[in-house]
């Protein structure tokens, strides 16, 4: 039985140009996006690498904001700055495979909405992302990223879940990187 809804994936198809792909600095979301590049690749699609990085939050405690912790711009500019060396290893892979990979990043502590519109506004027509594949009482509890994102978005989203091996790869890539997974 055929569906309306089922897009038929084709090599030669320019459905799909450009491919969002959801980097949490997890060695899973980089396995994940490491896959996407290959996805991307075998579409001739760009890729848009993305990082969502929660808004900056001032700590309260009864004795007040503790001395050490950085200033709300002090904040950003790490957090940038470790965004950018995890998406850089996207876009270095892109560059050997020949796929156009541009990076953006952006402060919002809803990452799925974050993911939808970054997908939107860049005109992907596909999001790929890595899932824990978490089910059950953790997922009720945790939150799924991926599954928000799928019943948020209005375009195809890919979901992989890396295996034990690609997951090992890409720590070791992010250590020769000095990059911590």
């Amino acid at each position: 039985m055929a569906s309306s809804n089922v897009v038929p994936l084709q090599r030669d198809s320019s459905k799909f140009e450009s491919i969002l792909v959801a980097i949490d600095g997890s060695a899973l979301s980089m396995a994940a996006a490491l896959k996407a590049v290959e996805f991307a690749k075998r579409l001739q699609a760009r890729l848009v690498a993305f990082s969502s990085i929660p808004v900056y939050q001032y700590p309260v405690y009864v004795g007040g904001i503790p001395f050490e912790y950085p200033s709300e711009a002090d904040y950003e500019t790490q957090c940038r700055a470790i965004a950018q060396r995890y998406l850089g290893l996207v876009a270095d892979a892109g560059t050997e495979q020949g796929v156009p990979v541009q990076t953006r990043i952006e402060f919002n502590s809803n990452t799925a909405q974050a993911i939808v519109e970054v997908a939107q506004r860049e005109r992907c027509n596909m999001i790929f992302m890595g899932s824990h594949g978490r089910g059950g009482l953790s997922r009720a509890f945790l939150g799924s990223v991926a599954l928000k994102t799928l019943t948020q978005a209005h375009v195809p989203v890919m979901v992989d879940h890396p295996t034990d091996d690609e997951v090992a790869q890409a720590e070791e890539l992010m250590r020769q990187n000095a990059i911590e997974p």
